[in-house]
């Protein structure tokens, strides 16, 4: 009984490794790249384009930091693209309140899952 149970939790294991490392080589066929970053008082809003460059539709989640002229992190937000089909490119925008307002601003994509 003993060793079925290891041979289950190797199994399940191994799934669970192999999964990780399938959705990881998909990522690589994500491309993502920031078309606009602006605010308007303390309103943020970056558009975006996210290409799928593999055989697979992907949905998409995005992590964006929103930075001041000086670098100070002013927000996070995340956006999700609800389906990427494969060879396509889908564009996108996100918008996020400010806790103050930002004459100069800066939008990164700083995760891509």
């Amino acid at each position: 009984m003993l060793g079925s149970l290891a041979v289950v939790a190797l199994l399940c294991g191994g799934l669970a490794t192999i999964g990780a490392l399938s959705n990881r080589q998909s990522l690589n066929h994500i491309d993502v790249q920031v078309t606009s970053c602006e605010s308007t008082g303390s309103v943020a809003k970056v558009g975006f384009t996210v290409r799928n460059s593999g055989k697979q539709a992907r949905r998409v989640t995005l992590d964006i930091e929103y930075r001041d002229a000086a670098g100070a992190r002013l927000d996070t937000d995340t956006a999700y693209v609800g389906n990427v089909p494969a060879g396509d490119t889908v564009r996108g925008e996100e918008s996020t309140i400010l806790n103050a307002e930002s004459t100069s601003l800066t939008c990164k994509v700083v995760k891509v899952s």
